[in-house]
């Protein structure tokens, strides 16, 4: 049997875990049922789960002894993986159609659109999925779940065990949610956390995506903020996290701090700029957000995305 394990890198996470799907918990798949997509102004949506785990010996090694082999203790652990996703169920079908397509895309541990993200680009990538079996977001979670990349054994034999310093497990969960929608625009809440057994600390993550319903694309920096608006939506997003999170002394220079690496976001109030650890100061500052008020950041949006605003 194969236990789970996962490792971080730049949020795009690799695991694997034991292929016995009839142990697993598995609740709130929307599956197959809806026969029709009926039409409407917004999306409507179902929760897909996917849960996980399996339970496996390590070996606790005492590295610090000076003994040759170093002494060791079994422990028993227990790998979790929990997958939370969406499917729509109701919406416009070409609208319909795109956002299950990227949610599948999404949930796959090995594929990815490249940015500016279009309905042509998904619907490239989510036919190679479907030429590998994966066809909606459940299949793809069980992908993302079943995947043997860095698989250790289970086993009761200690020389074949993991070795770890201390005893600890490996742990992924990810979830997305709507944060925000309407006749245009659709923000979803990406989020989750993964943390690779023996390390120090895990890595969570949490940032908007904004889709545009009426071209079918996510949007960008480029697509929200005009060039020329740069410089002054910088200065807003700085003064906003120096208001917030700049009396601990955590936050980095001003000069240093520059828009983050994942494109904003629209949502009711405001554009969210959303930064991941370590981005702009130490771990222990989180996962700061500037959320700029849509009267202060007006005058620098781009007209298409006034127009999918409402804004005049």
């Amino acid at each position: 049997m194969k236990a789970l394990k996962w490792t971080a890198g730049a949020l795009l996470l690799l695991m694997a875990c034991t292929g016995n799907k009839a142990a697993s918990a598995q609740d709130g798949d929307a599956g197959d049922s809806a026969a029709t997509v009926p039409e409407s102004d917004t999306l409507v949506f179902e929760q897909v789960k996917y849960r996980d785990s399996v339970e496996y010996k390590v070996k606790i090694v005492d590295y610090s002894s000076d003994e040759d082999p170093a002494p060791y203790e079994i422990a028993t652990v227990m790998d979790r993986f929990e997958g939370i996703s969406l499917k729509a169920v109701a919406g416009k079908p070409e609208v319909v159609e795109f956002i299950n397509q990227w949610l599948t895309i999404d949930a796959d541990p090995l594929e990815n659109v490249e940015a500016p993200v279009t309905a042509e680009k998904v619907a490239e990538v989510y036919a190679k999925l479907k030429e590998k079996g994966v066809t909606d977001v459940r299949s793809a979670l069980i992908a993302r779940c079943a995947g043997n990349v860095n698989a250790v054994v289970a086993s009761d034999d200690p020389d074949e065990m993991e070795e770890v310093s201390f005893e600890s497990a490996n742990e992924y969960e990810s979830s997305i949610e709507v944060y925000w929608q309407t006749k245009n625009l659709l923000t979803l809440w990406d989020s989750g956390y993964d943390y690779n057994a023996g390390a120090a600390h895990g890595i969570p993550w949490g940032f908007g995506r904004t889709f545009d319903l009426k071209n079918l694309r996510i949007l960008t920096l480029d697509d929200i903020v005009t060039k020329a608006g740069r410089p002054a939506v910088l200065k807003m997003i700085i003064a906003s996290l120096q208001d917030e999170y700049g009396e601990e002394g955590m936050l980095n220079a001003p000069e240093d701090i520059d828009f983050p690496y994942c494109d904003p976001s629209l949502m009711a109030k405001g554009v969210a700029f959303d930064y991941g650890p370590y981005e702009i100061g130490p771990y222990a500052l989180g996962m700061p957000q500037a959320l700029i008020p849509y009267d202060k950041i007006k005058p620098y949006l781009t007209p298409e995305v006034k127009d999918l605003l409402g804004m005049k």
